[in-house]
């Protein structure tokens, strides 16, 4: 009963937002009233109070004769501001080139928002109550589905009524961000990790680009092939291949040479295969040479390398590495697969969360329903090159060969895994690390198998 008395306050609140976002401009006749009461599903008499409020505020004139009309002169900086502030992580792909395009979107239809971004880590549970302490109130956080995990959920909105009904491609990019309570974030874009190429240096190797599945000698003999000292300083400057010591990296290798990482029922750590994989791995980096051992521990130069045609080859993401390289085509390859690999792959997502402390909640909902809409992910998938959430998106942009590679087609479907589906957890995936980082930061010392 309460709930159906206040309903105009809700509905001034959405009329509100609009007047004030730009959505319905100075000059602008609102609906007749009939319409109104149909197009929100309220009453007449709540309606009417909803006009009232808005009225008596300044942003609506009653015209007589005419209907309702928003303010001619009205003067958006005498009301309350409409600044979304949004949050997101540092050195994100998606926050660099597809946040944009939706901003841009989003302010042609409302167009005096403004937005302030802040990049800054999202895995810490204290963030919002952290930023709050300074003055901020977050209306989105951008985070990726590892980060979800550790944030306090219930400080947060569930967004059930933003989710589209059909038409995604997996359930689930839903499931990874959803709680038995809810659902406290929406899928904007994933990938799986996989193996990129810089043809220009596979063609001046006399190598032919994989089409299809290779093995691992192959994989070896290429990246050595590609390895060399282009200036003539006696040091290798070109590498055939990059490897990253970070935890969604060097598993999707391990996966397709010998190794699965997983937690067994007894919460503890699969190790079989795992010293044969680090072996493999040892004399790939020490022997072979084919990796520059200096950025092993630093993703971003690995990407740095590979961005200006150093590295042959490296495991990444459309959520790192832009797949439009001006000066080589980003071409995705398969993995090389042993007799003992295990089919899948690890993926990552970025979502988008609002928390409950957000002073603008009915804006921030419609900018994370325009992040789903499927116009937006199309624009997404052409100009920045991700993945969309949507397969018939995925069809559109991405070529079949390219889809193929990275395993979402229906005839090459690979199935992926979520780091917490293969560590659900969070204090396994830790020791592991910590286990594991004498084997990475010195060749001298191998590292005993893992028993956490």
């Amino acid at each position: 009963m309460i709930k159906r008395e206040f309903r105009y306050i809700e509905l001034a609140g959405k009329l509100r937002t609009e007047i004030l976002s730009g959505y319905l401009k100075p000059g602008q006749f609102l609906l007749p009233e009939k319409e109104l009461c149909q197009v929100y599903d309220i009453s007449r008499n709540s309606l009417r109070q909803a006009l009232e409020l808005l009225t008596n505020e300044g942003l609506l004139v009653k015209m007589v004769g005419r209907g309702t009309m928003v303010t001619k002169d009205l003067d958006i900086g005498k009301h309350e501001s409409n600044i979304i502030n949004i949050i997101c992580p540092q050195h994100s792909s998606y926050v660099n080139k597809a946040l944009p395009i939706l901003i841009e979107m989003f302010k042609e239809q409302y167009p005096n928002v403004e937005f302030r971004l802040f990049g800054m880590g999202t895995n810490n549970e204290d963030l919002l109550q952290d930023l709050a302490s300074f003055g901020v109130h977050a209306d989105i956080v951008i985070m990726n589905d590892g980060d979800m995990q550790r944030l306090p959920l219930d400080k947060f909105l569930t967004l059930e009524d933003i989710v589209p009904e059909q038409g995604m491609t997996q359930d689930k990019l839903f499931q990874i961000f959803g709680h038995p309570t809810g659902q406290y974030a929406i899928p904007l874009t994933y990938s799986p990790v996989f193996l990129a190429c810089n043809p220009h240096l596979f063609e001046t190797s006399g190598l032919h680009i994989p089409q299809i599945s290779w093995n691992w000698e192959q994989f070896v003999e290429a990246a050595k092939s590609i390895t060399r000292d282009s200036n003539g300083d006696g040091l290798n400057d070109i590498y055939g291949f990059g490897l990253s010591s970070s935890l969604y990296r060097w598993p999707v290798l391990a996966r397709k040479h010998s190794y699965r990482m997983r937690q067994e029922p007894s919460g503890m750590l699969n190790t079989e295969g795992l010293a044969g994989f680090l072996d493999f791995i040892q004399t790939l980096l020490y022997r072979d040479g084919v990796s520059p051992v200096m950025a092993v521990n630093d993703w971003e130069l690995l990407a740095q390398l590979f961005d200006e045609g150093r590295l042959g080859m490296f495991l990444t993401t459309t959520l790192t590495t832009g797949m439009n390289n001006a000066t080589f085509p980003v071409t995705v390859i398969p993995l090389p697969t042993s007799p003992q690999a295990v089919k899948g792959n690890l993926a990552i997502a970025n979502g988008m969360m609002i928390p409950k402390t957000s002073g603008n909640t009915a804006l921030a909902k419609q900018f994370a329903r325009l992040a789903i809409h499927i116009d937006y992910q199309r624009r997404m998938a052409a100009e920045a090159k991700f993945l969309s959430v949507y397969t018939q998106v995925n069809e559109e942009v991405w070529t079949e060969r390219e889809r193929s590679a990275l395993g979402v087609t229906e005839e090459n479907s690979e199935p992926f895994y979520f780091m917490n589906e293969m560590l659900p957890d969070p204090i396994l995936e830790s020791a592991l690390v910590h286990e594991l980082s004498k084997f990475w930061q010195d060749s001298k010392h191998r590292t005993k198998r893992p028993s956490a």
